[in-house]
């Protein structure tokens, strides 16, 4: 964390985000091309994780024995659900209001989940393993992803959809606790309500037990909610009050 190689990769995935940004401002990319474009990411990564996860665990015979993938490379996370929503927005989401509102869930959760997953990077930094590269381009594209939909107006964001995102996350988080505990036998760490992502973090840590760990995680991540979305739904709170008054 924070080595000369971390730096390396951060800076490579500014400039992946940079050329997203670019070239959808440049050849103005519609939002259908740029949900396509995440989905195909997606697959790509998903399909990586899958070849290079799988572990052979070995049972007492050959019927219990078999090549499994980890509870831990499972797309639960924050930044792996991308990939469940944007499929649900290229096959089944028809409705323009639930996709307006699940893409206003994917703005803040895809900038702010992958910042935390480039500057805390639990698969490593080595140049020399191959499911690095996945890893951090993966959640580079998410960011450039959740810069256009604001940037391009994809999206309105309003109040409404800043109050809903809370309770979605308060929802999730209530939810990852079950599902942490249904997978404990595999040490899955669903938004890392379980653990910390890595050892001797600052403040993200089980030193003074997890119920502090906890609220402390919780706090951290609404008080973020808080400030990122805050400005986006004002602006447009502003707007749409000058608008009216016209």
């Amino acid at each position: 964390m924070f080595t000369t190689q971390h730096f390396i990769w951060l800076v490579v995935c500014a400039l992946v985000i940079f050329l997203i940004v670019f070239l959808n401002k440049k050849f103005k990319f519609t939002l259908r091309q740029n949900i396509v474009a995440l989905f195909i990411v997606s697959v790509i990564a998903e399909t990586f994780i899958i070849f290079s996860r799988m572990e052979y665990i070995e049972g007492i015979d050959f019927d219990t024995s078999g090549y499994y993938l980890s509870p831990e490379f499972l797309p639960l996370h924050l930044c792996g659900m991308q990939m469940l929503f944007v499929t649900a927005l290229m096959f089944f989401i028809k409705k323009d209001s639930t996709r307006n509102a699940l893409l206003c869930f994917m703005f803040p959760t895809t900038i702010i989940g992958a910042a935390f997953a480039l500057l805390i990077p639990t698969s490593g930094v080595d140049f020399a393993d191959p499911r690095v590269y996945e890893y951090f381009l993966f959640h580079a594209y998410l960011i450039g992803f959740g810069i256009y939909l604001i940037t391009c107006k994809a999206i309105e964001f309003t109040f409404k959809d800043m109050f809903r995102n809370m309770l979605i996350m308060l929802g999730i988080l209530v939810l990852g606790i079950y599902i942490n505990s249904i997978l404990s036998y595999g040490r899955f760490n669903f938004l890392f309500l379980s653990r910390p992502p890595m050892e001797n973090l600052p403040i993200l840590n089980t030193n003074n037990g997890w119920h502090v760990y906890f609220i402390t995680l919780l706090g951290i991540g609404l008080f973020l909610l808080t400030v990122f979305q805050f400005p986006f739904a004002y602006r447009n709170y502003i707007k749409t009050k000058k608008v009216k008054s016209e």
